[in-house]
């Protein structure tokens, strides 16, 4: 039974195709920690850019729990509490 050399080939170039993606290790890919701390910090530079404050520095302190907010947030991002009087 002979197999045809095309066939051999295709089944080479797909190998080499998608090996790489099958040698990513979990150390390649960022945690959860590492992403949401990314999406926070675009978060709040959205927000800094809509609220149309100065570029950091401007921080809200939670009434609830003391936690340092960003300006332009509505609710502390630690416990849901309400940021507005």
């Amino acid at each position: 039974m002979t197999i045809p050399l095309g066939i051999i080939l295709g089944l080479i170039a797909v190998i080499l195709i998608v090996y790489p993606f099958f040698k990513l290790g979990a150390r390649d890919i960022p945690g959860d920690g590492v992403l949401e701390e990314e999406v926070e910090r675009r978060v709040q530079e959205l927000r800094r850019s809509r609220s149309g404050a100065p570029e950091g520095d401007i921080e809200l302190v939670c009434p609830n729990c003391g936690e340092r907010c960003d300006f332009g947030g509505k609710f502390c991002s630690e416990c849901g509490a309400s940021l507005t009087s």
